[in-house]
């Protein structure tokens, strides 16, 4: 137990740190270290990573806002749109068995991360990214609900979908997507949590997790909403994508040998 509340927050800032650079939140990798080191279900899981990126999006968002790269047109499509696929995920969550989550869930960042990446190499000669403005259309809602959904299922943040689309697909400003999306994960991950943790009752020394957890990822967002600002958008983008596609590889080959 005593390695467990040590290794705990220095994870989660290490998680956090990574998510508000690549714009991800990490949740996919919390989640692989509650189901398999922590013994946890699939909704104990999703719901504390989902604190978690909560968390790391509060103090990475205090940092990109003062930068001035939150764009509140596209805040706002992600919020409603976000929310509402993340109740439809969440109730998805309690209905899948843990041992046929842990089958599939690699499978989705694995699949964004390629995608990512193969638009990522495809634009590497793109100079200059648009901003978003308000002609964002209903696509871009269709994929803040879809990645609403996939966020309340898996407990990963909605950045992985929504970041790769707006801009692989778009090809908007890295920054300034990243940075919205960090933004808006702060409520769609709290509302997911909520979601999650309300529902269930853990055991005593399970609670022990949450401020270490909140303490860890306070600092890694802190620390990695700094370095993210002074990087090139376009270094942002590929890692991002080698991000996301290590944590799916990650995810099926602990799936396959544990």
């Amino acid at each position: 137990m005593l390695a467990i509340l040590l290794i705990l927050p220095v994870f989660a800032m290490s998680i956090a740190f990574i998510g508000n650079m690549a714009g991800i939140g990490g949740g996919a990798l919390l989640v692989l270290f509650f189901l398999y080191y922590l013994g946890l279900s699939s909704v104990s899981a999703s719901g504390l990573s989902l604190i978690a990126i909560s968390t790391s999006s509060i103090v990475g968002s205090y940092s990109n806002i003062r930068q001035g790269f939150v764009n509140l047109h596209l805040f706002k499509i992600l919020i409603v749109m976000g929310l509402t696929g993340v109740f439809l995920g969440s109730l998805l969550n309690f209905v899948i068995p843990t041992a046929v989550f842990k089958g599939v869930f690699g499978f989705i960042p694995l699949t964004i991360g390629i995608f990512s990446l193969a638009a990522t190499l495809k634009q590497r000669k793109i100079k200059n990214y648009k901003s978003p403005g308000k002609e964002l259309g209903k696509d871009v809602s269709v994929v803040g609900f879809i990645a609403g959904v996939i966020s309340g299922f898996t407990g990963m943040g909605i950045g992985g979908i929504t970041g790769t689309y707006m801009t692989a697909v778009r090809k908007m400003n890295p920054k300034i997507i990243f940075s919205t999306i960090i933004l808006a994960m702060i409520i769609t991950s709290v509302f997911g949590g909520l979601l999650h943790l309300g529902t269930i009752s853990f055991p005593g020394n399970t609670l022990l997790y949450i401020p270490l957890l909140i303490i860890g990822a306070a600092i890694g967002a802190f620390i990695g909403a700094r370095v993210s600002g002074i990087i090139k958008s376009k270094n942002l983008r590929l890692f991002q994508s080698l991000v996301i596609i290590f944590t799916g590889i990650l995810a099926i080959s602990i799936y396959i040998l544990v």
